[in-house]
């Protein structure tokens, strides 16, 4: 019998080892829950809730446009009645890998942040919220995820705030991508063409640091190198091509343009 030296034993037991403990195949990969800004519901007054993430080291669930992999991590509400909900306030996404595919979510902690607008009256003396929501958390493999939050609160005109919730909400309301801006986007391309071209103009900060835009309708997948062009007017323009999964017949392409550490909600348009 052939005896192998000691050194490649112990290799291949180090390499064993590290596969079936490598923590990025190991699922769900994420701790998630629904938190409330405060302690009770007051009538009429709007109510903030979130569904918070804390990524394990590794992974990432994915933004409302994921790209060419990844599910958008849904909700889907259960309220009382005359409760209503808005849609899904996302904080602003980044580019990161699924395997080796690129796409657009989330490695860093995150709240997805949801508004709830009670009644004038409720004679009900506490409420409940239910959750339902899907998710896909990703790293080496995918893990996805379904589950129904609850949250029951009293009715007072005294809520006080929890000021752990309360945190990460207002840091997700910090991370939303800014509406006030002077960046504009026109789209110089017809609907359909295969290759788009944006130009965005405005004031940018000199020297205009690296830009990237992330399509929130799926016009431009997250698997094309972006790469701007400064222009001599002052404008920055990006020729990409169109997305084979994208949207017919799109007028409009809305989105998040980053530049730096910046990031800035837009909706490019034909030039008028």
């Amino acid at each position: 019998m052939k005896v192998l030296p000691l050194s490649i034993c112990l290799f291949l037991f180090i390499n064993v080892t590290c596969a079936q403990e490598d923590p990025e195949l190991i699922g769900p990969g994420l701790e998630i829950g629904l938190i409330s800004e405060s302690t009770g519901v007051t009538p009429g007054r709007p109510l903030t809730l979130g569904l918070h993430i804390h990524h394990l080291p590794g992974f990432h669930t994915y933004w409302k446009s994921p790209g060419i992999v990844g599910m958008a991590t849904s909700i889907e509400w259960s309220l009382p009645e005359g409760f209503t909900a808005s849609k899904i306030r996302w904080p602003y996404p980044q580019n990161t890998f699924m395997s080796k595919y690129p796409c657009h979510g989330y490695e860093r902690d995150v709240t997805l942040i949801v508004d709830i607008t009670p009644p004038e009256q409720i004679t009900a003396k506490e409420v409940k919220f239910k959750a339902k929501s899907a998710w896909m958390c990703c790293a080496k493999g995918c893990f996805p995820g379904f589950e129904t939050f609850e949250i029951t609160l009293p009715v007072t005109y005294e809520p006080k705030p929890i000021p752990s919730a309360k945190a990460r909400l207002s840091k997700a309301i910090s991370e939303l991508p800014s509406k006030k801006h002077n960046i504009e986007g026109i789209i110089q391309s017809s609907p359909d063409q295969k290759m788009i071209t944006l130009s965005f103009q405005g004031e940018f900060k000199r020297p205009l640091k690296e830009a990237y835009f992330f399509s929130s309708d799926g016009q431009i997948s997250s698997d094309q190198k972006q790469k701007f062009v400064e222009e001599k007017n002052g404008s920055i323009t990006l020729k990409i091509p169109r997305s084979e999964f994208s949207p017919e017949g799109k007028t409009t392409m809305p989105g998040v343009l980053k530049i730096g550490e910046r990031y800035l909600e837009i909706e490019a348009k034909p030039e008028s």
